[in-house]
């Protein structure tokens, strides 16, 4: 093992360190013999197999008890229940004022109102964090296993360059970032695995796993694109330990293609224009860590190709604008533990762990080494997001408060980002104020309540990157783009390009030059329980609610699984001093049973929605509540198609959006099962199929491509599905499964897939892709139409995708509910091929129509998608429970 000595001489230098193997993966030593090897608890040696999450946890809690280095806390649990774990490594005395050291690290992350003394204290006694997180993606799973070699190493190691790693560093490890999906895997590949070992043919069933593979959460959420989203407690309990230690290095560590080698940065283009300088001559400093580790092994990499910076929910993204330098690692995968590459050699799962295990002691030992360079390039991060934010055009964002309560739950999103928000006391003209999505001259007159945020704040990099109206793509790469395109390569745009968080909530927002007076900062205490509706009175007619919100979505879905009846009000209507827009919802006192007021009070509690009591059907303004107009809400029972070839990820964001959103029970169905029952069979334990969808009012397919959806329903699945419409069933697609309810062999939508594609004037005459990369779009809709009860302006949307749909010509009145806009008013946020917006203007977003007795709805794109589009929950809800009644 090297000595102090001879690193230092090193990095002297300017020599990058390499990585020397330990145990599992080299003989190096000294080890304290009181620290159980990893052989010694899970039985096998590291790389030998995939590490369940209770032996994980078991190892972690040997570590912790045997190792006065090791400190071991559960940060959240799963939505399946399995422990999410932060493990701290450092040495006995950083131990001993560990707390003195969080505390440095918080008083470096903001400076405001400490002297250079004192910034100047804490800066020397700092140690710099350095969090490590393993396997977002439960498939690659070689990530756990070098997180154990690791964690051993710096709790056993007796040697210098151990030793000094942990005298200079807080080590932060997140062993396994998604233990659900990790779990799935293991299982998976534990069952196909035989008693002589793994297949190492790539289509072997040990490399296949089961329906949507083990990549994804609980829900199916990819939650490498969560961190500012939150929407898994996974991700939550990260981002609190981030705002609780301030890490000022973050590595997550991924597996990617079998064939591939191994990446680090620096990345490729496009590099989000938030990303600051330091941070990439920093990428350069530990990439030349890691390629001197590697060279020592012959092992090859690549970089600056295959995985970019520019969306900011990523593992290694979001970190950057806290001020960390993040990093994504990518390790070829071993997908089972053992397969054959396409060049003849066999990678194997400790290949894997040991390439992940030798990049992450390389960054280690690199910032350990220059850890007083890393804390001041930290701190004058924090310093420089005040001053650049003070200097900035755009100083402020200004989002208008609404009675739904989006512009609440926007602020409640950057509170949990860390980031500071304050509340307009009274209202305020401002005349540099810029409308989101606007066109005019600026000027406004800025609500009362209104929240504000103001750039020039510590996390002021990360406040921008999530609220600019437009995150800026470089016109270089955008012109590398156009010419790729036309020469038939592939795009370099690797996730959505429009992401800001007013428009995806639906919020009017403002963004100024100046912070408007009169502000005062608000915390998470300002929306707990102080701030819930007062309890109804007693309604002698009945109730009242508003459509729209979440909390009042949430009332409805639980009134009606409470088998309350509802009745939905078409047109505005005002007593007793309230006023209701189109859309409300009325529960009637005498059509429900006697315990329908204790329910409707017990209901509106639990979500937090506003209940007006009526006290006569009679209307002091509009229509009256007897009125025809004013239907009745069935309670529908829904089914939503999965397994293959459905899309996992759509499903898991339909499936999370009822259980988390609604809290209304959904029954998912295999496409399979559904096939089966059409045709009169079977399921696996011999039950009967038949009448399979009777049960059900309402079926929800999400994304599925309908060459595949038709392969496995065949003519007698498809057949059945629309006797089912036409009988008086509901049906919604979304997103590429809205091509197939537009096809011509489903019969059943007169909506139809423009087949067209773009000119052929690429260099081999071949057509354009027109698929647009995640762009926000403007469209509006039929407000005349149940299905935008509650959504009044303008709709932004995503288009990830190249699907467009025409109506036919002879469109009725409340079919093309949602149109994109027309040409000149497109675009709000993101990128568009130069052609889209000609393409995209005026055709359809929202279809329905009805068919028999029963009803298809269909959505172009997917109105669930990551959890991030808020503002379009109503329109799906509305999909869902009004759809069956119009």
């Amino acid at each position: 093992m090297k000595g102090v000595s001879l690193v230092l001489a090193a990095a002297l230098a300017g020599v990058a360190v390499p990585a020397r193997a330990q145990h599992a993966f080299g003989n190096a030593g000294p080890y304290d013999p009181s620290v159980p090897t990893p052989r010694s608890v899970l039985g096998y040696d590291v790389g030998d197999r995939f590490t369940p999450h209770h032996m994980l946890t078991r190892y972690l809690e040997r570590l912790a008890a045997t190792s006065h280095r090791i400190h071991v806390d559960t940060v959240a649990r799963s939505f399946e229940g399995r422990e999410v774990f932060l493990v701290i490594a450092t040495s006995e005395a950083n131990m001993g004022r560990l707390e003195q050291i969080r505390a440095d690290a918080m008083r470096l992350a903001d400076p405001r109102g400490a002297s250079a003394a004192d910034l100047a204290a804490a800066a020397d006694r700092a140690r710099p964090g350095v969090y490590l997180m393993y396997t977002v993606h439960g498939g690659e799973a070689s990530g756990a296993e070098a997180a154990i070699a690791l964690l051993y190493q710096l709790a056993a190691g007796q040697d210098a360059e151990t030793r000094m790693i942990l005298d200079s560093c807080i080590v932060l490890v997140d062993p396994v970032e998604n233990p659900d999906g990790h779990e799935r895997h293991v299982q998976d590949v534990n069952r196909a695995r035989g008693m002589l070992g793994v297949p190492e043919t790539p289509g072997a069933m040990v490399h296949q796993g089961s329906w949507p593979g083990p990549r994804t959460s609980h829900y199916y959420f990819d939650l490498n694109r969560d961190w500012f989203i939150l929407s898994h407690p996974e991700t939550r309990g990260r981002v609190a330990t981030m705002l609780r230690w301030w890490p000022m290095t973050v590595v997550d560590l991924h597996e990617q293609g079998f064939n591939a080698t191994y990446f680090f940065p620096p990345p490729m283009a496009p590099v989000n224009k938030n990303v600051p300088a330091s941070v990439i001559r920093w990428w350069d400093i530990y990439a030349a860590a890691n390629i001197a580790a590697f060279d020592q092994q012959g092992w090859s990499f690549f970089r600056r190709e295959g995985y970019d910076e520019f969306y900011p929910g990523y593992g290694s993204s979001w970190p950057i604008y806290n001020g960390a330098v993040g990093m994504t690692y990518e390790q070829a995968s071993s997908n089972g533990g053992a397969i054959r590459r396409e060049d003849g050699t066999v990678l194997t799962l400790h290949d894997a762990a040991w390439h992940h295990y030798t990049a992450a002691w390389a960054t280690l030992a690199t910032t350990a080494l220059r850890a007083r360079e890393r804390v001041r390039d930290y701190q004058a991060f924090r310093q420089q997001a005040i001053t650049d934010g003070e200097r900035s055009p755009i100083r402020a964002v200004v989002i208008e408060r609404d009675e739904l309560g989006r512009a609440d739950s926007v602020a409640v999103r950057l509170l949990e980002n860390g980031v500071e928000v304050q509340r307009l006391r009274a209202a305020v003209d401002a005349r540099d104020a810029t409308e989101f999505g606007g066109a005019g001259t600026p000027g406004a007159r800025l609500p009362a309540g209104a929240y504000v945020v103001d750039l020039a704040q510590p996390q002021g990099v990360l406040a921008r990157s999530l609220l600019e109206p437009d995150a800026e793509l470089d016109s270089a790469f955008i012109r590398e783009e156009l010419e790729r395109r036309r020469t038939g390569q592939s795009n370099r745009f690797y996730d959505v390009t429009g992401w800001t968080l007013p428009l995806a909530f639906r919020v009017r927002a403002w963004w100024t030059r100046a912070v408007p007076p009169g502000a005062a900062r608000v915390t998470g205490a300002d929306f707990g329980a102080g701030t819930r509706p007062a309890v109804p009175a007693i309604g002698r007619y009945g109730y009242a609610f508003q459509p729209g919100s979440e909390a009042s979505l949430r009332l409805l879905a639980g009134l009606l699984a409470d088998s309350v009846r509802v009745w939905f009000a078409p047109r505005p209507f005002a007593q007793g001093g309230a006023r209701f827009p189109a859309g409300a919802f009325v529960v009637r006192a005498a059509s429900n049973g006697p315990n329908v007021h204790d329910v409707v009070r017990r209901r509106a509690a639990e979500a937090g929605a506003t209940v007006v009591p009526l006290g006569s059907a009679a209307a002091a303004d509009g229509i009256d509540l007897g009125s025809n107009s004013v239907f009745p809400v069935r309670a529908p029972r829904v089914a939503m198609l999965g397994g293959a070839p459905v899309a996992g990820g759509s499903f898991g964001f339909a499936w999370y959006a009822f259980e988390q959103r609604l809290g209304y029970r959904v029954t998912p169905i295999a496409a399979a099962s559904l096939a089966a029952a059409s045709a009169g069979g079977a399921s696996a334990g011999g039950a009967s199929l038949a009448g399979l969808l009777d049960n059900f009012d309402v079926l929800v397919v999400p994304s599925v491509n309908a060459g595949a959806l038709d392969g496995v329903l065949g003519d007698a699945g498809r057949t059945r599905i629309a006797a089912w419409v036409r009988g008086g069933g509901t049906l919604i697609t979304l997103d590429a499964a809205t091509a197939w309810l537009a096809g011509e062999r489903l019969g059943l939508a007169r909506l139809k897939l423009r087949r067209d594609t773009t000119r052929a004037d690429s260099a081999g005459g071949a057509p354009l892709s027109g698929s647009v990369p995640g762009a926000i779009v403007r469209a509006s809709g039929d407000t005349l139409s149940p299905l935008l009860a509650g959504v009044r302006a303008d709709i932004p949307v995503l288009v990830n995708s190249d699907r467009i749909y025409n109506p036919p010509r002879d469109l009725a009145a409340g079919e093309a509910v949602v149109r994109y806009a027309v040409r000149g008013r497109l675009r709000l946020a993101g990128y568009l091929w130069p052609e889209a917006p000609d393409r995209l203007a005026e055709s359809v977003y929202l279809w329905t129509e009805s068919v028999g007795r029963g009803r298809v709805i269909g959505f172009a794109g997917d109105p669930n998608f990551r959890d991030q589009y808020r503002g379009l929950l109503p329109l799906f809800a509305n999909a869902v429970f009004l759809g069956p009644s119009m």
